[in-house]
């Protein structure tokens, strides 16, 4: 059972989102897991089509895992 909790609770996610405030387009990010999330005003932007690529390289870059060799070896 303790198993099961801790796979639940290792679930994490990366969401973002594009508003449209007086004008210009906000992007937001949001990252948790299950039980927490953050959600981060990233920055505003002219076009909607700049706010998708800002978007789509902070998501890419949130979502990579880099593990680091053991350092015991």
């Amino acid at each position: 059972m303790d198993d099961e909790r801790s796979k639940i609770i290792e679930e994490k996610f990366v969401r973002t989102e594009i508003v449209n405030e007086r004008g210009l387009w906000v992007l937001y990010v949001e990252i948790g897991d299950s039980e927490t999330s953050v959600r981060h005003r990233i920055n505003a932007y002219y076009k909607k089509s700049l706010a998708e690529i800002a978007a789509h390289w902070i998501k890419r870059t949130a979502e990579k895992e880099i593990i680091f060799p053991d350092e015991r070896s």
